[in-house]
């Protein structure tokens, strides 16, 4: 199941790229991640691993993860894998006048039992996650606009 979400921001790209790039910052607007831990980080990002335990309707699920791709200010892309599901995942910055579009593309593809019901309910599943992505990037929104221009 493919997403695709825009948003633009007020701000430089280094702005809103600085809230995506340290977990820590990012748990602040992503509600449905409680909790990170870094794996392994070798020089660079690229290849860095990590685990995060998300959490949906009260249910938690581990999911493992690997940076794919990362060009500060640019774009960053990563790889999570879960029992249920796995899923790529990449942010792209792109600054247009005195703003940011960021744009989210994330490809979705569920295992085993959960694969055959997302036949039945993708239409659901979609909804659900296009308004969690408002709800999360609208708190993002706030919180790069709240520090734009500041040093």
């Amino acid at each position: 199941m493919k997403i695709s979400y825009n948003l633009d921001i007020s701000g430089h790209a280094e702005e809103v790229f600085h809230w995506l790039d340290d977990p820590e910052r990012a748990r602040i607007w992503m509600s449905s991640v409680s909790s990170y831990e870094l794996l392994s980080k070798p020089s660079g990002m690229v290849g860095t691993t990590f685990r995060e335990i998300v959490e949906e309707d009260g249910r938690r699920t581990e999911m493992r993860g690997v940076i794919t791709g990362y060009m500060p200010n640019q774009s960053l892309s990563f790889h999570l894998e879960g029992k249920f599901n796995a899923v790529d995942v990449e942010y792209r910055f792109e600054e247009v006048e005195n703003r940011t579009r960021l744009t989210l593309d994330s490809d979705i593809r569920f295992k085993s039992l959960m694969r055959v019901l997302s036949i039945f309910i993708k239409p659901k599943i979609k909804k659900k996650v296009f308004k969690q992505l408002s709800a999360e990037f609208t708190v993002l929104k706030d919180l790069c606009e709240r520090d734009a221009g500041r040093p």
